[in-house]
Formats: C-alpha cells, sequence, structure tokens
C-alpha cells in the first residue's frame, strides 16, 4: 500500500473481501460492505450529477440513521467535503455555518426539513442541491433515495489524495462564532489506526454509535471500525432510552 485508504477506499476493500458481512445497521436496515459500496458509488455520483464538483462541502442535518455512513463514504469517493451540523441548532446558527463554508448543497432528514425551510431564501444554494432524506422528498427538494440509486456504469471520479479536505467539524462557538476545524482524509485515517491499536479493536468486534452522528467522536470511532472491516451499529433514537440500547446490546 503506497498511501492510507479514504473510508471510501477501505469500504470498497471490505466489499471485495468480505461482500456479505454486514457494515453497517440501524434499527430499521442494513447493509452489507458490498451493498453499502454500491450506494455509496450511487450517492457520490448522483451528487456530482447535481452540479457539485470536487472540493465542494455539503451540509448534513439529521438525526442519526444508517445514511450518515453512506454519506460520509459517498462524500469521499466524490472528492466532496461534509460539514455535520448539530441537529440541536436553531435556523440562524445553521444559516450560519452553511453560508461560512460555502456549501453548495445541504442533506437534510425529514424530520428537520422546516429549520432549512424557514432559512432557505438566505442559503447560498441552488435549487435542486436540496436534498430530502427519509420519506419521499416534497416539492423544491431532491429524494436522497433516488439519487443513491443512480446508474454507475460509466461513473468516472477524480482520485482524492489522503491530504485534501474530507470534513469541516465545526466547533460549538462558545465564545463567539463557531470555527470549521478542517480534517483531512490523512488524519481520520491516523485517528482511526492509532484508535483500533490503543484499545485492541479488530474487525470480529461490533461497534454501537449512540452518540449524534454530527460530532467528532462519533466519526473517530465510527471511521475506526469502517477501517477494521468491523460491523457499526447505529442508535437512531432521538434521546437515550436505556432499555432500547440494552435490547440492541443484547441484538
Amino acid at each position: 500500500m503506497s498511501h492510507l485508504l479514504t473510508i471510501a477506499d477501505a469500504v470498497a476493500t471490505h466489499a471485495r473481501l468480505t461482500p456479505d458481512k454486514i457494515g453497517v445497521r440501524d434499527s430499521s436496515r442494513q447493509l452489507s460492505f458490498a451493498e453499502w459500496d454500491r450506494r455509496a458509488i450511487a450517492l457520490a455520483a448522483g451528487l456530482l450529477g447535481l452540479g457539485l464538483r470536487k472540493g465542494d462541502r455539503v451540509g448534513l442535518l439529521a438525526y442519526n440513521c444508517i445514511e450518515w455512513m453512506e454519506i460520509y463514504v459517498a462524500l469521499a469517493r466524490a472528492g466532496l467535503v461534509a460539514v455535520p451540523i448539530n441537529f440541536r441548532l436553531v435556523g440562524t446558527e445553521i444559516a450560519y455555518i452553511l453560508g461560512h463554508s460555502e456549501a453548495r448543497a445541504v442533506m437534510v432528514g425529514h424530520d428537520l426539513r422546516d429549520r432549512i425551510d424557514a432559512i432557505r431564501a438566505d442559503l447560498p444554494i441552488a435549487n435542486g442541491c436540496y436534498i430530502h432524506m427519509g420519506s419521499a422528498a416534497p416539492d423544491g427538494w431532491t429524494d436522497y433515495h433516488e439519487l443513491a440509486q443512480q446508474p454507475t456504469a460509466d461513473a468516472g471520479f477524480e482520485p482524492v489524495h489522503p491530504d485534501e479536505t474530507c470534513a469541516l467539524m465545526y466547533t460549538s462557538g462558545t465564545t463567539g462564532r463557531p470555527k470549521g476545524a478542517i480534517r483531512t482524509h490523512t488524519g481520520s485515517t491516523l485517528i482511526a489506526l492509532a484508535t483500533a491499536l490503543e484499545m485492541g479493536f479488530t474487525r470480529d468486534d461490533t461497534a454501537l454509535l449512540v452518540m449524534p452522528m454530527c460530532h467528532a467522536n462519533s466519526l473517530y470511532f465510527g471511521m475506526t471500525f469502517v477501517h477494521l472491516g468491523a460491523t457499526c451499529v447505529i442508535d437512531d433514537r432521538r434521546s437515550f432510552d436505556a432499555e432500547a440500547l440494552l435490547a440492541t446490546l443484547a441484538h
């Protein structure tokens, strides 16, 4: 191996070596590594088909769901930059992050769509680049699941260098405006490998991701298990439920 793998490279590798192994699941869906890789490639092609170009920033606003893992891999494949947004933020705070990051698209869970609708006139995002996850997309929104089923036979992606940016993780902004912390593919991969070595994780483990997927720590730990080829389980409840969590652990 001449360079560190991105998470898109990692999922593609596991899709080849262990295609039928479950790579990720939540309470309603699961994806083998082969399915995950196919959907991420299709989603990457669909996003570029909207007119996005390598290096463009994409805002992400959703509660925990399996789509987060599809999206992170798809963006890495297309060379796009993830801008995760905390679902606890209000409209003006969301608008600031999308504007400051110069986001060219935003992907939104159906149950948070109203927050974007309320500020849409203030956002630097073209029509067609408002992407709706969940139920059928309403007028003025592009359907996420249609993008994730795009034909990929002719999908060509520019090479993504490990030192390029994979995410802008915005800080809490407790003493002023939040700052966008730059995360590169190299940094993300090295954190993943260091975490696996320090804590003794292996491909035979299963990760339960409870923290919001917009948080840096969920990204750190989630990507650790992606690189290992282990299974990630996403707790997709909006608030902590101890009984449900125990049931998930026992599954």
